[in-house]
């Protein structure tokens, strides 16, 4: 007997991710949810309502950050004492993997608006590090709003997938 969620063999030669669109009815959304995550443990969102433009401005602000001069980048280095900034050194199977990335979280006093200097954003895991604004202008602005809009899409998602499972909200 096979499985309920066992691939077949047409999966595996045809595979193809799942797409979820957020703006189907509930009851089809619910559905495909439960199917994607059960299955194949992740899907592609369509329709989730983060603008275009706010996606492009985000790949522009990312694209310009990692073009500054490597020394510039070397100053937002994260350290023992914070782990979030930039880091080009992770190690994987103890070799140094070929990439860089910065590391960036909700402030510790979940208020974006405080600078991210101050005492009320330090947090488990440190501080935000952002450019200067001459260096990579309107940076923090455009990723503080991504940020925002993700952090808006995980929670309707979690709602979404507990209702799948039949917690309440």
């Amino acid at each position: 007997m096979t499985p309920r969620n066992a691939a077949t063999a047409e999966d595996i030669t045809q595979p193809q991710i799942p797409l979820i669109d957020l703006h189907q009815p509930p009851h089809l959304l619910r559905q495909q949810l439960y199917a994607a995550c059960s299955t194949w443990g992740f899907f592609q969102l369509l329709n989730h309502d983060i603008p275009s433009s706010l996606l492009s401005q985000f790949r522009e602000a990312i694209s310009s950050f990692f073009s500054l001069p490597y020394e510039s980048k070397l100053k937002l280095k994260r350290n023992a004492n914070n782990s979030r900034g930039y880091f080009d050194d992770e190690l994987t199977k103890r070799r140094r993997d070929w990439k860089e990335c910065l590391d960036v979280g909700v402030p510790g006093s979940r208020d974006w608006s405080a600078g991210d200097d101050a005492d009320i954003n330090s947090c488990l895991d440190g501080r935000n590090r952002f450019p200067v604004e001459e260096e990579c202008p309107k940076f923090r602005e455009v990723v503080v709003r991504y940020f925002e809009e993700c952090a808006r899409l995980s929670n309707e998602l979690a709602v979404l997938m507990a209702g799948v499972l039949g917690v309440e909200e």
